[in-house]
């Protein structure tokens, strides 16, 4: 009866807080969002503990991607200048992206379907289809061995 309750009240509270909830999501406790109405969360998404989703822009999470771990994933920036003007940004994480452990994702940024942020990497430019990136700044490391042919010579100029 629990399990079926939880479910119930997820489901209800996802129409009013999200701005787009699919099926099949798993967001698990200490999961903090600024609005929630800027946040788009697509089908088979997971995402894990203690991940901090900043919505004040828009962020659209696409389908079967997963966000991990004490994660950041941001869609506002400060002038370099002035910190009083905040500029918002939409971001993008997939499809079946992958950001890891402790990772940052920028605002702006897009995470292309199949990237993948490594841990503790700081994703502040685009992260292209079936690239894994590391680092701080996050740059390109590797090519996924699923990726089409096009990517992976591209990747290897």
């Amino acid at each position: 009866l629990n399990h079926w309750l939880g479910f119930r009240m997820r489901a209800m509270l996802a129409r009013h807080v999200f701005k787009h909830c699919g099926s099949n999501v798993k967001i698990f406790h200490g999961v903090e969002v600024s609005f929630g109405y800027n946040l788009t969360v697509e089908d088979n998404c997971t995402i894990h503990k203690y991940v901090l989703l900043d919505d004040r822009g828009e962020l659209i999470i696409h389908a079967g991607s997963s966000i991990s771990d004490f994660a950041n994933v941001y869609t506002q920036a400060h002038d370099l200048n002035d910190g009083m003007i905040i500029s918002n940004h939409k971001t993008e994480i997939g499809p079946k992206a992958r950001i890891t452990y402790h990772a940052t994702v920028m605002s702006g940024v897009k995470v292309g379907e199949h990237g993948m942020v490594g841990s503790m990497g700081v994703a502040s430019k685009d992260v292209e289809p079936f690239n894994v990136v590391a680092g701080i700044p996050a740059k390109p490391i590797r090519v996924k061995t699923i990726a089409p042919q096009k990517s992976q010579t591209e990747f290897k100029k």
